[in-house]
């Protein structure tokens, strides 16, 4: 099928896949995730975890729940929190192996830069060694 032939994305979807990246994007939220994937956790357990406030948590859990990334089961006097969608785990995984090729890239490319570049080690070498000679050469004697 030619390209152009494709049907297009109703913008109501587009919208939808960017609001479940939009609650990605914050770093608490990771870090809440990053914490659960041990297992069920309280709102306690994670603000000690987080060190998040009580207050700011509790609303990051209630847009995660929401966008459905995680459930809420209560138990007794506490609400437990868990992962729904183990998915957003493979989301993150790509993210950071991308990040990770995208820098290891950038490193090489630092990296074939300074070889290019005389090594600032041997510079430093013969400027030391300049400043030895010049400190060992005998003074001419004071009359």
């Amino acid at each position: 099928m030619p390209k152009s032939a494709r049907l297009p994305v109703p913008v109501t979807v587009l919208e939808a896949v960017a609001d479940y990246f939009k609650i990605l994007s914050e770093t608490s939220r990771l870090h809440i995730l990053q914490c659960l994937r041990a297992g069920p956790m309280n709102v306690m357990e994670l603000c000690e975890e987080t060190g998040l406030g009580q207050a700011n948590l509790s609303k990051h859990l209630k847009v995660m729940t929401q966008a459905g990334i995680l459930s809420r089961q209560p138990k007794g006097t506490s609400a437990y929190y868990e992962i729904a969608d183990p998915l957003v785990f493979e989301f993150c995984e790509l993210a950071c192996g991308q990040i990770g090729d995208r820098l290891r890239q950038q490193a090489e490319t630092f990296l074939q830069a300074a070889s290019l570049q005389p090594n600032s080690n041997d510079s430093r070498e013969s400027r030391k060694s300049e400043a030895t000679r010049a400190t060992e050469q005998p003074s001419s004697p004071r009359r």
